[in-house]
């Protein structure tokens, strides 16, 4: 069976900043591991803070040439209105928006992001939320709190990245399975997989499994986490995914199937 591969979780950036991060290094990633679409993640305001430019605004022009990557928008959080930037990465065309609690230093229950939800909620944009052990006070962060946010709006989409990774794996499976009802948070497969890096966030084939059997196929969706994985990586990841105890459509899902059916809205 052929696998069109829809990758999430792509960090890009311009070259003037990070070389082996730009949109051209992500190409040719994708053409390497035979990758036929991606979703790609605008930088945080930091990283192009020197550069003077609006992150979102930089992705959506660089984007009109690329019509086989799909661009999710960043918040600046040393402003006050976040709801407002949620409807401007809507208008940019994007489909969601990329969050990183660690990173960005912030409580993902935080009062100044409730209208943020709630806007995106509205929206029908997907939030991506790392959620692994990243060097920053974990009770912003901690899986667990997903649990609250799907609770108070029950109609917002996301992914937990990594699952948590090794150290909360189990918080991530159990907000994961007790939000089945309404379907609406996915397992993100992102740096997971891999052997030689990322032990931290290592889970294996065995989990990999145990989530599918849990949660079903449908709630899984393989991510990149370019470019701090490079061809190597994401391969060895691609071929975990193939050789797993599941069916072809199981795996046709996790590698695609699921990303495009979310973003296309008909999940």
């Amino acid at each position: 069976m052929t696998v069109d591969i829809f990758a999430n979780h792509a960090h890009v950036f311009p070259r003037e900043c990070r070389p082996e991060g730009s949109i051209e290094a992500l190409l040719k990633l994708m053409d390497a591991c035979q990758i036929k679409r991606a979703v790609a993640f605008a930088p945080f305001i930091d990283e192009v803070h020197d550069l003077g430019i609006d992150p979102n605004e930089w992705l959506a022009r660089e984007l009109e040439k690329h019509n086989s990557i799909c661009g999710f928008g960043t918040i600046d959080l040393s402003k006050s209105d976040p709801a407002r930037q949620a409807e401007a990465i809507a208008n940019l065309g994007f489909k969601g928006v990329k969050l990183h609690p660690a990173y960005q230093r912030f409580n993902i229950l935080a009062d100044k992001l409730l209208d943020f939800y709630a806007a995106a909620e509205g929206l029908g944009l997907i939030l991506c939320f790392h959620l692994g052990v990243h060097w920053h006070r974990i009770k912003d962060y901690h899986p667990l709190l997903c649990d609250e946010l799907a609770y108070f709006y029950p109609n917002l989409k996301f992914t937990m990245e990594h699952v948590g990774g090794l150290s909360f794996f189990l918080d991530a499976l159990a907000v994961l399975t007790n939000n089945l009802r309404t379907g609406n948070i996915y397992a993100g497969i992102t740096s997971v997989l891999n052997t030689n890096q990322n032990l931290l966030w290592y889970l294996g084939p065995e989990r990999m499994e145990l989530l599918a059997s849990l949660i079903g196929s449908s709630h899984m969706i393989f991510g990149l986490d370019f470019p701090y994985n490079g061809v190597a990586e994401v391969q060895e990841a691609i071929d975990v995914i193939q050789e797993l105890e599941l069916t072809a459509e199981d795996k046709a899902k996790i590698l695609g199937g699921n990303l495009a059916r979310l973003l296309d809205g008909s999940d």
